[in-house]
């Protein structure tokens, strides 16, 4: 894999932690209740936390981590059609959203170079429990995954 190439993963990943933001955060004014609003905010958590975890070292290799307009553009309109659902349909909508992002990070994980491995394989791992989450959440078990979830998280919220 060409440096480019990583660079610009990197910068995909990156962005789309910034798409998942923007969907998450809008999902707040969508569910009131407590249980799935709590579920938000920690998806909403992970999705920051995650960003900012790969801040450095975009900065340290000299990628540019201004938020790109179309990515939380798309996320608000990825959130926009979630309007008007139920929690399970919600859940269904995402959970096939993040399948194939859940193959990405993978790809990217597998092809990073040695020095950034760990980085890229965090993500994989990020992006795994996020899809883990929502299939539980869809089968009615979501107190495991959502653990998972919030078991990475720096700053949890309780």
């Amino acid at each position: 894999m060409s440096d480019d190439v990583f660079l610009q993963d990197l910068n995909e990943l990156y962005q789309g932690e910034v798409l998942g933001e923007a969907i998450f955060n809008s999902m707040l004014a969508m569910f009131n209740e407590p249980g799935p609003r709590h579920k938000i905010e920690v998806m909403l958590q992970l999705e920051t936390e995650t960003k900012a975890r790969l801040r450095p070292t975009l900065i340290q290799l000299g990628l540019d981590i201004t938020e790109q307009k179309g990515f939380r553009d798309a996320g608000l309109g990825i959130a926009a059609s979630l309007e008007g659902k139920t929690w399970q349909e919600a859940m269904l909508a995402l959970r096939d959203l993040v399948k194939p992002a859940v193959e990405r990070y993978q790809e990217i994980a597998e092809n990073a170079p040695q020095e950034f491995k760990v980085l890229a394989e965090s993500m994989a791992v990020h992006e795994g429990a996020l899809y883990d989450f929502l299939e539980a959440e869809i089968e009615g078990n979501s107190d495991e995954a959502l653990a998972a979830i919030a078991a990475q998280l720096q700053h949890p919220i309780t």
